[in-house]
């Protein structure tokens, strides 16, 4: 069974471990030991951050479960900037992160936000196209982390 639904507070390591595999196998290899760093440390500050932001409502996750394990997960704040979005290795090219993304956007629809936008990394570059967004800027890189600000209007 598939279905998509809001990260629980005990569901959230789980998801931000997924993150964390998923960057470590596809993304890191373009960053430097700095940008690594700093990624994993996000991560771990994120969590702290992550379960009371679930409880507030500022920060939402969603993840995309198969047979009750996450394999996938999409993470906003302010419902407009998309801050992590991962999908197992085992399931690349399914259509998963699309599923994420439509599910947010209806969300979305709810407070209807003017825009929404990413950081994206360079390996999700063409992912994020494929979804309909655009790139705003030129590659960037900022504490060894290196992302292009990428758009979305609808």
């Amino acid at each position: 069974m598939e279905q998509i639904k809001e990260i629980t507070q005990n569901e959230l390591k789980q998801a931000l471990d997924l993150a964390e595999a998923v960057f470590s196998e596809f993304v890191a290899k373009d960053f430097s030991e700095e940008g690594i760093k700093t990624f994993n440390d996000y991560l771990k500050t994120k969590y702290e951050e992550y379960a009371s932001g679930l409880t507030s409502g500022d920060k939402k996750v969603w993840g995309y479960f198969k047979d009750g394990e996450i394999i996938g997960v999409l993470a906003v704040r302010n419902n407009s900037h998309i801050a992590l979005m991962f999908v197992d290795k085992r399931h690349h090219r399914k259509g998963i992160a699309k599923k994420l993304f439509i599910h947010f956007l209806k969300e979305a629809e709810k407070d209807e936000p003017a825009e929404i936008t990413v950081n994206s990394s360079p390996y999700a570059v063409p992912v994020y196209e494929r979804l309909g967004f655009e790139k705003v800027s030129e590659l960037q890189e900022k504490n060894g982390i290196l992302f292009t600000h990428m758009l979305y209007d609808g």
